[in-house]
């Protein structure tokens, strides 16, 4: 009996997962494929530790078979990683609260919104308050 109700949690603990992902990476695309510098540095040293485990694989492993477009793949394959998991665990949309979201108040009905500021906006993404409706300067 709890072996079924543990695998139901697992289940929607699955699920939950998934849909958190998929509304991360519509984040990332939203945002014009935006990432802070530091994720660009972590991937970075990902590619040099990717670089390094492709030199120093031996002569007789199986991808060295494959010749070096597999070696090059297996190098690019930990900075990959270090992206997907960035925007998969949310660091990319906490980074972006934090460097551009900020606190204003609203001139036609004095009430605390959350505004976009230095974020470099198309004329289509006019910022309304959450209250009146009425657009933000």
């Amino acid at each position: 009996m709890f072996g079924q109700l543990f695998k139901g949690f697992q289940f929607v603990h699955g699920v939950l997962l998934a849909l958190s992902a998929v509304s991360f990476f519509v984040f990332w695309w939203r945002t014009r494929l935006w990432l802070p510098k530091y994720a660009h540095v972590l991937a970075a040293v990902g590619l040099l530790v990717g670089l390094w485990c492709a030199y120093s694989v031996p002569a007789d492993a199986p991808i060295s078979r494959d010749g070096p477009a597999a070696k090059l793949l297996l190098a690019l394959a930990v900075p990959a990683m270090v992206y997907f998991f960035f925007v998969f665990y949310g660091g990319q949309r906490s980074a972006f609260k934090r460097r551009f979201e900020r606190s204003a108040q609203c001139p036609q009905c004095g009430e605390e919104v959350t505004v976009l500021q230095n974020w470099k906006a198309t004329p289509y993404d006019v910022q309304r308050c959450a209250h009146c409706g009425q657009p933000l300067p």
